[in-house]
């Protein structure tokens, strides 16, 4: 069974001889591969050869896209800064008014974004290399009500929440930000993703109540599984912090996968989620898979695993990985999922990716 058969079984709720591995690891693998993050995420073939290589290093059996959280906000106007060695980010909104925010919003913009394109082609050229071999999710990058929060800026969306008159222009917002969202899913699918996964973190109850979640986040949430099934396209959400008290809402949204910050009671989690979505992560990003040592990844992963005894875990962190994040933990970790294998002998592959078009002047 490869990597693709594996996730793909537990995404249809069917057995697998181990538990699949999937790491959200741009940054570390970028760093792996020698590259800064204004190199890995000027190329396709920079971002391609980092993902590949790394799944391949370490015998991950499924790749998770990702350059940045500002690819939509910023093809929709928004301003964004481009550190050097750091991820982009956005830096201020496209206005502080909401109706020219709305009125900016258009999805034709992402088929004129250079940045979307090369994300897009780094896609093609992942699933020209290991598809139908390793599983592929391309992530879609900020959900409805995270992109609104970015092109309106954190602090005037926060402001506009406690105003009960400005939901009307708040819903107007999400509802156009959604149809470039849904777009932006399509496209990620179509350039050759398995399955697509997006994050909406600015719902979480860290940010906002459970209220405005059932408000603002949930109903888009609801909509975009239906409308994604409509085209065959399965996804996962993502949600940072601790999501204890919306985890009855998020699990109604009919999600085929949903990936939990590690603050979350995983316990909790499992069963709110069991025969609904299949759950991603969960292990500690920062505190464990970066900082720990080799004993406390061997207990994370193992902890994390005994919650799922039935299935429906595809294992990983609960959020990326930071660039520092040492290789021997990420090996402590993928030896720590073998050993719980069902299958004796289990082997990875180190071979090098060959069929990519790496940008070293070799076809």
């Amino acid at each position: 069974m490869n990597g693709f058969e594996r996730i793909s079984r537990v995404l249809a709720h069917r057995p697998t001889d181990r538990v699949p591995m999937m790491l959200h690891n741009f940054m570390p693998a970028a760093r792996e591969a020698g590259m800064t993050m204004s190199e890995f995420r000027s190329k396709p073939e920079n971002i391609a050869r980092a993902f590949v290589d790394a799944s391949m290093r370490y015998g991950l059996d499924g790749i998770l896209t990702d350059v940045d959280t500002a690819l939509e906000a910023y093809a929709l106007g928004a301003g964004a800064e481009f550190p050097d060695d750091l991820p982009a980010k956005v830096t201020t909104p496209i206005s502080d008014q909401i109706e020219e925010v709305i009125e900016a919003i258009d999805p034709e913009k992402l088929q004129t974004d250079e940045r979307i394109q090369i994300y897009l082609e780094a896609i093609r050229l992942i699933h020209r290399n290991i598809g139908g071999e390793l599983f592929l999710r391309g992530n879609a990058d900020q959900g409805p009500f995270s992109l609104a929060t970015a092109v309106f800026g954190m602090s005037n969306m926060m402001m506009a929440l406690t105003d009960e008159k400005q939901s009307e222009s708040i819903l107007t917002l999400i509802e156009r930000c959604y149809d470039v969202h849904w777009a932006f899913h399509v496209m990620v699918k179509d350039a050759g993703a398995d399955m697509t996964s997006f994050g909406d973190s600015m719902g979480s109850p860290d940010l906002i109540s459970p209220k405005m979640f059932r408000k603002f986040v949930a109903p888009f949430h609801r909509r975009l599984v239906s409308d994604l099934a409509a085209r065959n396209i399965q996804t996962v959400c993502h949600i940072c912090g601790k999501t204890d008290r919306i985890l009855e809402d998020w699990s109604a949204s009919g999600f085929s996968g949903v990936e939990l910050d590690y603050k979350t009671d995983i316990p909790q989690a499992a069963a709110a989620m069991r025969n609904r979505s299949v759950v991603f992560g969960v292990v500690d990003p920062s505190g464990v898979f970066c900082f720990g040592d080799k004993s406390a990844i061997e207990q994370s992963t193992q902890a994390v695993m005994d919650c799922f005894p039935d299935g429906g875990l595809v294992i990983g962190a609960g959020c990326a990985l930071p660039a520092e994040t040492p290789s021997a933990n990420i090996e402590a970790f993928v030896q720590t999922v073998l050993a719980r294998s069902h299958t004796p002998g289990t082997t990875r592959s180190t071979a090098p990716s060959p069929a990519l078009y790496w940008d070293n002047g070799k076809t």
